[in-house]
């Protein structure tokens, strides 16, 4: 019997040490896949932090990219401007011009219409100063031719009435 103990104490002892030895390795298996979860979890990690790194600066970039254009547009929007300023500024000079120009031509039509005026009006005045000299020596002729007929006739009619008288 004593050998039946002996045989099951060492078969107890192999099985408690085999336990053992599988908590062990148990224990030491689980120890491994913690640290390999954890070196994955840390690779993860590092790989969601390089990204966002990448992002970060990709985002930087995009905001100089953003900036950048903002830039341009505003310095080209100013540009227009100004040049639609210059455009703006050269058409109200040119209008005040073609008003200065259109003034003008209206002020020598009127200086124009005026001396027009002037010189008919005077043209009528010596017309009608003419007309009237030209009437009185015409009168005046008419008046003399007439004055002198009559006194034709009237030395002719004297002259006949001599004549029948001295007949008579």
């Amino acid at each position: 019997t004593h050998c039946i103990i002996v045989v099951l104490l060492t078969f107890q002892t192999n099985i408690l040490t085999e336990l053992k030895n599988w908590k062990l390795d148990l224990i030491q298996h689980h120890k491994l896949q913690m640290r390999q979860e954890k070196e994955k979890h840390a690779t993860h990690v590092k790989q969601l932090q390089n990204e966002m790194e990448n992002l970060k600066e990709l985002l930087h970039t995009y905001e100089i990219s953003v900036s950048r254009k903002d830039e341009v547009i505003i310095t080209n929007l100013n540009q227009a401007l100004e040049k639609q300023k210059e455009r703006v500024e050269l058409m109200r000079k040119f209008t005040l011009w073609r008003i200065q120009h259109v003034k003008a031509k209206q002020e020598e039509y009127a200086i124009r219409m005026a001396d027009k005026h002037f010189q008919r009006a005077l043209m009528k005045k010596v017309w009608a100063a003419w007309r009237s000299v030209s009437e009185v020596r015409w009168k005046d002729k008419v008046a003399r031719a007439c004055q002198l007929r009559a006194e034709d006739v009237c030395v002719q009619l004297t002259n006949d009435y001599e004549a029948k008288i001295a007949e008579v």
